[in-house]
């Protein structure tokens, strides 16, 4: 499965700029080709919101903005992680597009040219320890 992170649950929705404070993800499943919405039980808390997906069943995720304690949350469980640019963009072109390879794998060698928290100081806010 695949989450997004969305701010409405509408027709032609885009994905969500903040990962950690999104209030809902899209999550495509691969088995059945369908998307469901689901609320973000962890909003606000990135290394919460990353332990909420994976006990979804999340295998990957696509972000705009994301810190390294989430990032890590997720890297430590073999979660895959795909960065989509700084703007918002469709949900089923995301899901096409990763299926096709488009975009940037985030991994431990890059994660440091790839994630931004996004946050109004530049640094994680997640509450979580990146020690």
């Amino acid at each position: 499965m695949i989450a997004i992170p969305v701010d409405v649950n509408t027709a032609g929705i885009k994905s969500s700029k903040l990962f950690g404070n999104a209030k809902m993800f899209a999550i495509y499943s691969k088995t059945n080709s369908e998307i469901s919405i689901i609320k973000n039980d962890a909003a606000g808390g990135g290394i919460e919101t990353a332990k909420f997906l994976k006990a979804q069943g999340v295998k990957e995720v696509a972000y705009s903005f994301m810190g390294k304690g989430l990032f890590d949350e997720l890297d430590k469980d073999g979660v895959n992680v795909f960065y989509l640019g700084k703007e918002p963009i469709m949900v089923h072109k995301i899901i096409k597009n990763i299926s096709k390879g488009d975009y940037i794998k985030v991994e431990q060698s890059n994660a440091q040219t790839y994630l931004d928290p996004g946050t109004s100081s530049a640094n994680c806010e997640c509450g979580g320890s990146h020690e």
